[in-house]
Parts: C-alpha cells; sequence; structure tokens
C-alpha cells in the first residue's frame, strides 16, 4: 500500500521528511496485519464481486502478498482458491496455476467456467487438458458453466460426463457456439448433450440450469428437482405457436419444484410477426402452483397462447428477457375473466391493436374489431386480480370510454395507470375513474397516472380542466414519447427490476453467477 494514500488531499503540497514516511508506512502495515479475519473476508469478498474477470482470476494471489497475515488468511481460506476460470487462449499457465489453487481448495465446493478462448488453436488438446485437471474433483462441484466453445468440444466435455455423478452441482450453464449471423436464421443444434446419464446422485442438488442453443428434452426430464430453468432455443422462432404452447407446457409438468422459468426465441421478433390463433385449439390447460417468475421472449400470439393455457397462482409479473413488461394481448381477456389464473399478479401490460397512423392524415383512430371484442371480458379478467398495483394499456380503443367505467370498481389496490398510445377516451373520462376510485370504501387511491402520446394523432383528448385538477390530486405526467426502456414504471421504481438495453443477454438476475 502507498504511504500517500493514507494522508489528506492536502499534504501533496507539504514537505515530508523521509523519517514521516516511513512511519507512515510502518503504520499502514501494521494496521494491515491487524485486520480481523472476518474483515479480511469482506473486504476481498468485496473486491472479487465488483471486480472484471481478471481482477477476479489475480485477486487470491495479490491479496495472499499484501503481508503475512494476509497471506496466512488466504491460505486458510479454501473457498477463496476455489474458482477456476479458463478463459486463455493458451490456458497451459492456468492449469498449472489451477492445480495449486485446488490443493488450497481442499475439498471447497468448486465453481468452473470454460470459455471459448482456450479454442480457437489446439482446441482438443485444451480440452482434454483442462477435462485432465478438473475431472478428479468433479464431487466437489458447485457451479460448472461451458461458454459458446466450438461444437466438438461441447461433445467432448459432456461426453466426460456420461458416467460420473457430480452430487453437489447445484448450477450448470451451458451456452452453444456462437453463431455469426444470429439474427439470420440460426437453429437450434442437433448435437444432443447427455451429462451424468448413468450418475445416480447427479439429479439430488441441482437447482439452476440454462441451456442456450441445444436440445432441451434430455435435461428436463434428468433435472427434475430444477428451481430455475433458462432456455434458449432458436428453433421456437419458426415452430408455430401450438407447439411452442405444449413445449413449455412439458417443461412445467416435468418440473414440479420451478420457481423460475426463462424461455427465449434470441433473435428480434417483428411486431405482429404472427397472428393470434384461437384460444379454443390450445391444449388443456395446466397448472403450476410453485412458478413465481415467467420471463417469455416470443412472439407475441405465441406468448398469449402459452400464458391462455396456464394457471400460475404464484406469478407477480410477465417480462421480457430485456426486464421490461411484456406486453399480453387483448386476446388473454376471456380466459383471464373465466378461471382467474394469476390472481397474484401485482403489474400487467395490456396490449391492443389501435393504430394511429391513419390519425395523421384523416385525423381517426383505427382498431381491430376482433381484438376490440375481448374488452367484453376486462371488467371480468380485472375482478380476478386483487392485488394488481400497476395497470399499462397499450394502443388500446376504449370506444368512447366505456371500458374505462370498471377501473373505478375493480384492483382495490391499484397505485399505478398507464395509458400508451391509446385512444376512444378523453382525460375528463380518466379524471372521474380517479375520483371514484377515492371515494369508493376498501379501495387504494391512484398514486401515479401516466400518459404517453404522440403530440398528433387522435389519441385522449386533453381536457385543461381536468389537466389541472390531476397535476393537483396525484402524480401526474403525460409525455409526447414512448420509451419502454428508459420511463419509470411501477416495476423498475418499487419492484427495483432496471430495464436492460442489451438484447443478446441472458438471466441479468439469475440466482447465482
Amino acid at each position: 500500500m502507498d504511504a500517500t494514500e493514507t494522508l489528506p488531499d492536502i499534504a501533496s503540497s507539504i514537505p515530508i521528511s523521509d523519517d514521516i514516511v516511513i512511519k507512515v508506512q510502518t503504520q499502514s502495515r501494521h494496521m494491515l496485519s491487524n485486520v480481523p479475519y472476518d474483515i479480511f473476508l469482506m473486504i476481498v469478498f468485496s473486491c472479487w464481486k465488483g471486480g472484471n474477470d481478471d481482477d477476479r482470476s489475480n485477486l487470491p494471489i495479490t491479496a495472499s502478498h499484501v503481508c503475512r497475515t494476509w497471506r496466512r488468511y488466504a491460505l486458510d481460506t479454501g473457498a477463496f482458491w476455489a474458482s477456476l476460470e479458463f478463459r486463455q487462449a493458451r490456458p497451459h499457465r492456468a492449469i498449472m496455476k489451477y492445480k495449486v489453487w485446488l490443493e488450497r481448495a481442499r475439498g471447497s465446493p468448486l465453481d468452473i467456467f470454460i470459455g471459448f478462448q482456450p479454442f480457437k488453436g489446439a482446441s482438443v488438446k485444451h480440452a482434454k487438458s483442462i477435462m485432465r485437471l478438473i475431472m478428479p474433483h468433479i464431487s466437489h462441484w458447485r457451479s460448472f458453466r461451458v461458454d459458446r466453445v466450438p461444437k466438438k468440444i461441447s461433445r467432448l466435455i459432456f461426453d466426460r460426463l456420461r458416467n460420473v455423478s457430480a452430487p453437489m452441482l447445484e448450477v450448470l450453464k451451458v451456452f452453444g457456439e456462437r453463431h455469426r449471423r444470429i439474427f439470420q436464421g440460426p437453429t437450434t443444434t442437433t448435437c444432443k448433450l447427455k451429462p451424468f446419464i448413468n450418475g445416480e446422485a447427479s439429479n439430488s442438488n441441482l437447482k439452476e440450469l440454462t441451456v442456450v442453443g441445444f436440445p432441451h428434452n434430455y435435461f428436463v426430464t434428468r433435472f427434475t428437482r430444477l428451481q430455475v430453468f433458462q432456455l434458449t432455443q432458436f428453433d421456437f422462432f419458426a415452430a408455430g405457436t401450438i407447439e411452442n404452447v405444449k413445449s413449455i407446457q412439458h417443461i412445467l409438468l416435468s418440473l414440479p419444484n420451478l420457481h423460475t422459468l426463462h424461455i427465449d426465441c434470441y433473435r428480434p421478433i417483428p411486431e405482429n410477426h404472427r397472428s393470434s390463433s384461437s384460444l379454443t385449439t390450445l391444449p388443456t390447460r395446466i397448472s403450476h402452483p410453485f412458478l413465481k417468475e415467467l420471463w417469455i421472449y416470443l412472439p407475441k400470439a405465441d406468448r398469449d397462447a402459452i400464458l391462455s393455457s396456464l394457471d400460475l397462482p404464484r406469478v407477480r409479473f410477465f417480462l421480457t428477457r430485456m426486464q421490461v413488461e411484456a406486453a399480453v394481448g387483448l386476446d388473454l381477456l376471456p380466459p383471464l375473466s373465466q378461471y382467474h389464473p394469476f390472481s397474484n399478479l401485482v403489474s400487467l401490460r395490456l396490449s391492443g391493436s389501435y393504430s394511429d397512423f391513419a390519425a395523421w392524415s384523416l385525423n381517426i383512430g383505427t382498431s381491430d374489431p376482433s381484438s376490440q371484442m375481448n374488452l367484453t371480458h376486462l371488467e371480468g379478467a380485472l375482478t380476478g386480480l386483487p392485488l394488481l398495483k400497476a395497470l399499462t394499456f397499450d394502443q388500446v380503443d376504449f370506444e368512447g370510454g366505456k371500458w374505462l367505467i370498471c377501473l373505478g370498481t375493480t384492483c382495490p389496490q391499484l397505485h399505478w395507470l398507464t395509458f400508451t398510445r391509446c385512444g376512444g377516451c378523453t382525460l375528463e373520462q380518466i379524471r372521474t375513474i380517479v375520483e371514484a376510485r377515492r371515494k369508493k370504501h376498501g379501495f387504494d387511491a391512484l398514486v401515479r397516472l401516466v400518459i404517453e402520446q404522440w403530440s398528433a394523432g387522435n389519441f385522449i383528448k386533453i381536457d385543461q380542466g381536468a389537466d389541472e385538477w390531476l397535476k393537483n390530486s396525484l402524480i401526474y405526467e403525460i409525455t409526447h414519447t414512448v420509451d419502454n426502456l428508459n420511463r419509470d414504471s411501477y416495476l423498475s421504481v418499487v419492484e427495483k427490476l432496471k430495464p436492460s438495453a442489451l438484447l443478446t443477454g441472458i438471466n441479468p438476475r439469475s440466482s447465482r453467477r
């Protein structure tokens, strides 16, 4: 540690004798050597958590060379040496280093990461060297991640795992090889990985599984005690609505303990990619009593059909991979009204088909009549959401305000109400709803009202008197931009789910690593 780091900022301008510098350095080293063990652990693991890949890889060595006390602490802490990351193009030095680390780990649970970098050259040789190092310690693996390695390397690695057990393994993440033309029609590889197929104890502790770009059926039927499952299948995009519904139902029926499910087709989805299927043709509904978190990044028609076939009494909101609330179509209103399948929902975003494009030239709005018919079920659907705190209407035509009335008699805990590019109503009608909820016994008053619409077009008509009343009555804002990523929402402000602008990220809220 540099002695000047312990001095005030003004110290650099004051002449300091060599004796003073030596004294400060001695005191600093003395303070470091007297750090209690629990404080040492807190410092080290805080640095580990906040560092980048290189920092984490070098941190154990750096900390163990600070002073004799820290070295003793480091060598006595097996978990300090239990993270092995193979990210080097030439992994020989890392392998030699990790041989020593494994001795120092002394049976601590191991976290192992194998990246794609070692496999650009002598890939098979490097893969065999890595597996020779880590396989004798498989009984201590806690997490194992293979990240975008070539297909032949994936096959080599997982072939070595077919006939062994990993009784301590809690987290398994398998990412397929990177596709250069990822947005131009990639497909899930036919390479089938079957780790631990003959291992007796491998199924007992695995709690979290991520599979990207590989067939998933084996994993679902082998590891039936999973609690977190993240699945990215490129083929989801082209599989068709009914097949995707069957796939998701099969996953949920196979994994009764699941509480988190992320489904992703890993490509941009054009709006209205395919029309909604008739929900009467869907497979028989199923229920999953334990699922709490459901992310679905699929075409909207598929997402609506999947949700229409499920009863999920513990799910609190629906998200996309970018941590933005997933829009569900008005086609979902009839099953919501009939079955009340999501009684624990706290936030809902309903998306219609109201369009303002004609309004720019003719001052009229257009909407899909078949979609609008589902609004007759809006009141029944909202009646089944007693815990709802945030409701967003996205491109919904309220047809003279007649579909707004039920907002004054449903969802007693509603606090946030948002209208995005909606039409067919006036601000005065919305004000009437706000006032009605305040007067209704047992109902919470609205806390925040947001209206997002462009300045031109046939959207919600703004009345000056209603506008002033709302400004004085609650948090009220009207904006002429639509930005789902950056605007404040109930989920971002209250639930602390911050949106991500990255399309290609996987599970930014993963429960482990």
